[in-house]
Formats: structure tokens, C-alpha cells, sequence
């Protein structure tokens, strides 16, 4: 993606005990912009910066509770719809995060109420607990994702919290393992979120070709996240520059390379989704 002119981006590699770090000589440090200058580039981009295979791109973001994941998911998603109608579908398996609310879609429960509200917000509720709980999600959740399978989906499924649904059980592990190696082909973008890479299934790292992470709290964590990006000599400075008081996040695309530190300046304001195109009965 182009990236916009603003003031100079301070260096990377912070002075101390990380000054030892050096950079390939051809590794292009990221140049720094808010999001409001960068989200009409990566809409216009995602799913379509290959022009000889425009099939959806999947994307994971990383960032640890209070990091800003859900924030950049909310802008992501609702621009997607404002500049290319994409309906979407935000699976919750824990109590909604209070940002939801600026998206202004309803909540559901049953996958038919997306015949009539395509940009929703999936969270079955229930007050059981232990196994009879997690017995529950996997129902719900494994309801939606087979009832949404079908030919010309065409639509992003955006699983809020992925590591949980994986673990509800074997079954709802192999149809998320299904929507990363073969939802594209009916229209489908998986989003998945997750505290942290570590545990997730190596499917949710090869098939997406978008990555958004934020600066991790652990250390001990650093060093998976700089390899999700490439080469940890170069990346850990980068992760280590990140300022987490403005919860700033590296977007990188896997084909292309091309990355940028970003944040969101502008707050979230309702839109009024488009009318419903899809059926699921």
C-alpha cells in the first residue's frame, strides 16, 4: 500500500540494552501514519493486491487485552462494508467488548437473523457453566459456521477470541481449520483474534496474508511475534519502537511485503449497513 507523507518517523532501534540489534542492509524499516490516512489503501488493497488471484485475504491480529485488537477490528471491518458492501459476521464466545457498541450492529443468536441483518454481531449467551458451557459454544458456533457454508458466501466471518472456539472441541477445531484452507474459495474472509501467536494452529499463521500485531506486554513473547514478520534481528526493534500509550500496530502484507505502523486516531461512529444480499435458512 502507498504510504501517505507525514512527519519523519523516529528511528526504530531504541538506545540501551537493545542498541546491539543491526538491520539487514536491505530491510525497509516502516514508515509511521495514522490510520485514518492508511484504512483507504489496505480496503482498496485487501483482497486485491493480487490482481491475477483476487480471492479473499485472511487476516489475524495480535494483541493482549486492553492492546487496541478489537478497536482496529471494528474500523477494518466497518470500512470494508462502507466501501465495498462486504457483510460480516463477528463471532462471540465471551462477554462483548464494549466497543461493539460503536458499530451499532444488533447482536444475534440464531444464524437465520442474518437473513435480515447481514452485519451482525454472533453472541449466543447462556448462564451454564464449566463443561456444560463450553458444550454450548460448540454447539452455537459449529451451527453458524456450517449454515454460512455455502456457494458465494461472500462474506467475513471474524472470530473474536479464536483460540477459545478452537478448544470447544475436536469437531468446531476442524471446521476453523476448514475456513482457513478453504473458505476463499466461496467468497469467505476469516479474521482471527488472538492474545497471543503462540497455540494457535499453524493454518491461522500459513494462510493468512494480512497480520496486524501490537506490541506485546511479555518479553518472552517478542521474539515468536518479530517472526511472524520476518527476520527477528529486524522486526524486534520494530516491536520495541511501538508506543502501546497510542496503541500503535505494524499491518503487514505477506505477498508484497509492504508494512506500516499505524494507530487509530478517529473514534467509531455507527453506520447504517447495506441491504441484506445473502439467504441462509
Amino acid at each position: 500500500m502507498s504510504q501517505p507523507a507525514g512527519p519523519p518517523a523516529p528511528s526504530p532501534v531504541p538506545a540501551g540494552p537493545r542498541a546491539d540489534y543491526r538491520y539487514d542492509p536491505y530491510f525497509d524499516p516502516p514508515e509511521r501514519a495514522p490510520w485514518s490516512q492508511v484504512k483507504d489503501d489496505f480496503i482498496a488493497a485487501w483482497g486485491r493486491a493480487d490482481p491475477s488471484n483476487p480471492q479473499p485475504e485472511d487476516m489475524e491480529i495480535f494483541g493482549q487485552k486492553g492492546s487496541g485488537k478489537t478497536r482496529l477490528m471494528c474500523h477494518a471491518v466497518q470500512h470494508r462494508m462502507i466501501k465495498r458492501e462486504t457483510p460480516c459476521v463477528i463471532v462471540c464466545t465471551k462477554q462483548a467488548d464494549s466497543i461493539f457498541a460503536g458499530l451499532g450492529w444488533p447482536v444475534i443468536d440464531r444464524p437465520e437473523q442474518l437473513n435480515d441483518h447481514p452485519n451482525a454481531i454472533y453472541w449466543p449467551r447462556t448462564t451454564a457453566m464449566g463443561t456444560a458451557r463450553r458444550e454450548f459454544y460448540d454447539r452455537k458456533v459449529s451451527d453458524l459456521l456450517e449454515r454460512i457454508w455455502t456457494p458465494e458466501s461472500n462474506r467475513i466471518v471474524v472470530f473474536d477470541e479464536i483460540g477459545y472456539i478452537e478448544s470447544l472441541s475436536g469437531n468446531t477445531k476442524a471446521i476453523v481449520q476448514q475456513y482457513w484452507r478453504e473458505a476463499r474459495s466461496l467468497g469467505i474472509t476469516v479474521v482471527g483474534m488472538k492474545q497471543r501467536p503462540q497455540g494457535a494452529q499453524r493454518d491461522m499463521h500459513s494462510e493468512t496474508i494480512w497480520t496486524a500485531a501490537f506490541k506485546p506486554k511479555d518479553r518472552g513473547d517478542l521474539e515468536r511475534w518479530a517472526e511472524l514478520f520476518g527476520a527477528r534481528r529486524d522486526w524486534m526493534p520494530i516491536f520495541d519502537s511501538l508506543d502501546a500509550d497510542r496503541h500503535e500496530f505494524i499491518l503487514r502484507h505477506a505477498r508484497t511485503g509492504q508494512s506500516v505502523i499505524s494507530w487509530v486516531d478517529e473514534p467509531l461512529q455507527p453506520v447504517k449497513p447495506p441491504k441484506p444480499k445473502p439467504v441462509y435458512t
